[in-house]
């Protein structure tokens, strides 16, 4: 594990997205070969978030064969929920990258 302290949340935030730009690059995934990431939910990674979708709109990376999960649900809260991470997680990302 590597700890990253960075006093400005905004240059902790591109760094994180630029981290996950190059990780998802480097591993050159397929459909056969799909490279599977575990997401945080929660206002911390929003703007992580904001920068993976400015990543995707400018051509430098493609989720097309990226498997996601979530790591927090909570329990017994439909997907379609305004307040289930689901739903969070559409609104800041899923609905905005291929």
């Amino acid at each position: 594990m590597r700890v990253i302290i960075e006093k400005d949340y905004e240059k902790l935030s591109k760094w994180a997205a630029d981290h996950v730009v190059e990780t998802i690059n480097r591993f050159q995934p397929t459909a056969e070969r799909p490279f599977v990431l575990g997401l945080p939910t929660g206002s911390s990674p929003q703007g992580m978030y904001v920068n993976l979708v400015k990543a995707v709109k400018e051509g430098k990376v493609s989720f097309k064969h990226v498997i996601t999960f979530n790591m927090d649900e909570y329990v017994g809260l439909p997907e379609s929920h305004p307040e289930s991470y689901h739903s969070f997680m559409a609104a800041n990302l899923f609905n905005h990258i291929d």
